[in-house]
């Protein structure tokens, strides 16, 4: 929910805000303000301050600290409007709530208009004559015009730009058209993304029509049998799942979801009553999409394609969905190479048996693995254990590692400790997790070891991601600090562009241990304080010259020559001036160019 922002200043106006605390954590008077423990670092000594007067806490140890609605969201992690609904229900204060209307920005608003006019071509032109082709190919596939109407399946034309002129006729923008990923730019103008495919719409969790996916009706090897739309500003591929739509109560109430791997094995699923059935997008399976998926269920059986690849998927899949906290079971669908396929050959009853027959994932990946080493030979036994590293790592519970670990010693008959040994206690992929000298080429640091002028530096960039790029090529030693600068060195490399978004994925990767995230939230709650764009400049600008006076000292170190010397000291005490942030990249050119000079660099 979104409400009014005047609404949200009456809310912190009329809690107080030392009650609302109070209630939480204990509060001792100590003249117009209040101070307790804070709960959000391990505290001895009561830093934690709360002021009536200007109705916000602050904690002067962690720097944890906010209104009352920013408090109530850290202390209990839920977001924003969720403290606002939470307080405004416990304490009796009624607020507005926006429309939905009101809830989105307009130019999203204006995207979802044109995708559900393109959906809506695409559904007329099924039922229309140049449509028989497709409604002949769902037609071998089982699905019958009926199901076609439910599931708002269409048809894309094989001409060169229909849609596109469609849209245009509509009054629709040209670029917006492009945009959306609905037409592309050629050499001979703009022309259809998806020309003579069956069409899947793709729906976001409120509704809206965000993307499709076409599937050819081609038999030529040059084109690719399923494309999808590219990620668009209304649609990302990896955080959305096919089938969810409408689904969510259904999820919810059946405690399970049946994940799968095409939109044909969903629609096929849903046609045979197994509406609990979801798939990804084309793209391997993200924790994103795992995150939404446990919005509605911690409980799922994997069904996906029965080649090799659908073993690898549903492996790595599984790796995500463990390390996300969810119970897995997998289907084994013999004579068949999909949900799809098996449905349609041997229908719902036989399904409904796989489904009870499935296996709980440590026993799928046991019959796989034993499948590829000789059991009997010693060498083949410490490879098959190896193979089982990558899963306990995603393990989180400690009484789950134990029951598998019970498993695997009474069938390999091996001591129960030397299977501990080998993989908790020595497995490189959970010493990488826990910050261990593996991780960054074995470099000896402890895992706490984290200097202020670096956490400094990691609170700049969750208040602004675009400030990394005045850091990453600092000589950064903290483990936590240089897994962020790699995470984003990665994205760079690979061509795209660092995000906010790409914060939540990294805090969220499995490489993240829990210490870790800890330190994340504290950092998160320190940040609050950079909302203030002002604010928040003035750090960056002090932050970056700290960085700087600290090379500069490490450079006259090195004394090359008294001309150096005296280039870096006059820099330096440029610095100690008060001087605006670009005279300081420009000074920052400067002391690069002298070290080249001088054969330091």
């Amino acid at each position: 929910m979104k409400y009014y922002s005047e609404d949200v200043d009456k809310l912190i106006d009329e809690l107080k805000i030392e009650d609302v605390i109070g209630d939480i954590v204990p509060l001792k008077r100590t003249g117009a303000n209040y101070k307790g423990l804070c709960p959000f670092h391990p505290d001895t000594n009561p830093s934690f301050v709360v002021s009536p007067s200007k109705k916000i806490c602050k904690c002067f140890v962690c720097g944890a600290g906010g209104n009352v609605i920013k408090f109530y969201s850290m202390y209990y992690k839920i977001s924003f409007e969720e403290s606002i609904e939470a307080l405004s229900k416990k304490y009796n204060i009624s607020l507005r709530v926006y429309s939905k209307n009101k809830v989105r920005d307009e130019k999203d608003e204006k995207y979802y208009k044109i995708m559900k006019t393109a959906h809506k071509f695409y559904q007329d032109k099924i039922f229309e004559n140049e449509g028989q082709i497709a409604l002949e190919y769902f037609s071998n596939r089982g699905i019958t015009p009926k199901i076609i109407r439910e599931s708002m399946l269409g048809y894309a034309p094989s001409s060169w730009d229909s849609l596109y002129n469609f849209l245009v006729t509509k009054g629709y923008d040209k670029e917006d058209i492009v945009t959306l990923g609905l037409a592309k730019k050629g050499e001979k103008g703009i022309y259809d993304s998806f020309r003579n495919r069956v069409m899947f719409p793709i729906y976001s969790i409120k509704g809206d029509i965000i993307a499709f996916g076409g599937r050819s009706l081609e038999n030529r090897k040059e084109v690719p049998k399923y494309i999808n739309s590219s990620d668009t500003p209304i649609f990302k591929k990896g955080k959305n799942l096919y089938g969810i739509k409408n689904r969510g109560s259904i999820l919810k109430k059946k405690n399970y979801a049946l994940l799968m791997e095409g939109y044909m094995d969903v629609l096929s699923a849903h046609n045979y009553g197994f509406d609990v059935a979801v798939a990804s997008l084309g793209t391997a399976f993200t924790y994103e999409q795992g995150n939404l998926l446990k919005k509605y269920t911690k409980n799922v059986i994997l069904s996906l394609d029965m080649d090799n690849a659908g073993q690898m998927a549903t492996e790595k899949t599984a790796f995500i969905l463990k390390n996300l906290g969810f119970n897995i079971r997998v289907l084994k669908l013999d004579n068949a190479k999909d949900p799809d396929e098996f449905l349609n050959k041997f229908g719902k009853d036989k399904f409904l048996k796989a489904v009870k027959n499935s296996l709980e994932i440590f026993d799928f990946l046991f019959e796989i693995y034993s499948k590829e080493y000789d059991l009997s030979n010693i060498m083949s036994k410490e490879k098959f254990l190896d193979r089982f590293k990558e899963f306990f790592k995603n393990v989180e519970s400690i009484l789950e590692r134990n029951l598998y670990l019970d498993r695997l010693s009474k069938i390999l008959n091996i001591d129960k400790k030397i299977l501990e040994e080998i993989l908790i206690k020595k497995n490189k992929f959970i010493q990488l997790k826990n910050n261990e000298e593996i991780y960054f080429k074995k470099e000896k640091i402890s895992k706490n070891k984290i200097s202020h002028l670096e956490e400094l530096t990691i609170e700049l960039i969750l208040a602004n991601v675009d400030y990394y790029k005045y850091f990453k090529d600092k000589k950064i030693e903290s483990i936590l600090c240089k897994k962020l600068f790699y995470y984003f060195e990665n994205k760079i490399s690979d061509g795209e562009e660092i995000k906010s978004k790409d914060l939540k994925e990294f805090f969220n990767s499995q490489d993240i241990t829990k210490e870790e995230k800890e330190e994340i939230f504290i950092f998160n709650c320190r940040s609050i304080e950079f909302s203030d764009k002002e604010k928040l400049e003035e750090n960056l600008k002090e932050v970056y010259k700290s960085w700087f006076i600290k090379e500069i000292k490490e450079s006259q170190k090195i004394r090359r020559s008294i001309v150096m010397t005296t280039k870096l000291k006059k820099i330096e005490s440029e610095l100690y001036r008060d001087t605006k942030f670009e005279n300081l990249l420009k000074e920052y050119d400067n002391f690069k160019n002298i070290l080249i000079e001088n054969d330091v660099l």
